[in-house]
């Protein structure tokens, strides 16, 4: 499955790399470079909410030390991307217009697009499974899509708002964007379920801290919505 993971990779870049040819833009490569930027925090994400031991200083100063792996690096480069760019190359082919309705309907699309990648590569073994059970019979797999679903379309946006920079704006705006978009969605806004299960808390502070980042996910993608609707 990883061999499977690095070959969509590659066929990304070829395709990647004929757009930048056929368009004259460098945006295309440049996102998929920016996933393998955002992989570097990849450990701490699997620390905070996996659950496997309690958080602390050492355990968090540790995590941080230890880079990733190069085959998980590899492998991140393409699925935040993929939607992102699809999409992209739909709105300036006109097969695609920014609003209230095709801005919700994208997201969810993109939440299926993630489930799918998380249920195969938790039944390939690609990787374990990186949340701990949650309450309310959330799957966790759902948790991780949607989480992943809005890095990917906060992502569009950015595509949508830079695609026409220069190529030195569009490298310094890009690069660092999807790691900053992890920080936000898995660092910030699934704070209160990361917290309660790094205090090891009981049944109800857990539940309480998935509704609220379920609450402040949903927001979010709100507030990506609005953004989408105003590109133009």
């Amino acid at each position: 499955m990883q061999t499977a993971a690095i070959l969509l990779l590659l066929i990304c870049y070829g395709a990647a790399g004929y757009l930048v040819w056929q368009q004259r833009n460098l945006i295309y490569l440049l996102v998929i470079l920016a996933g393998h930027v955002g992989a570097l925090l990849l450990p701490l994400w699997h620390l905070l909410y996996a659950g496997d031991s309690r958080l602390s200083l050492a355990t968090f100063w540790a995590t941080l030390s230890q880079p990733p792996t190069l085959t998980s690096i590899l492998i991140a480069g393409w699925p935040h991307a993929l939607p992102a760019i699809f999409v992209l190359l739909l709105y300036l082919t006109r097969w695609w217009f920014p609003g209230s309705l095709t801005g919700a309907m994208t997201y969810v699309v993109f939440l299926l697009y993630h489930l799918l990648i998380e249920l195969i590569g938790l039944q390939s073994g690609l990787w374990p499974s990186r949340y701990s059970p949650l309450p309310f019979g959330v799957p966790a797999p759902l948790f991780s899509a949607i989480m992943a679903a809005l890095v990917s379309y906060a992502l569009l946006y950015v595509l949508l708002s830079i695609y026409r920079y220069a190529w030195t704006s569009l490298i310094l705006a890009l690069l660092p964007t999807l790691l900053l978009l992890s920080l936000l969605v898995y660092g910030l806004l699934g704070a209160p379920l990361w917290i309660a299960l790094a205090l090891d808390g009981v049944p109800w502070a857990v539940g309480l801290g998935t509704a609220s980042a379920l609450a402040l996910l949903l927001w979010a993608v709100q507030i990506v919505t609005g953004g989408i609707r105003r590109v133009e």
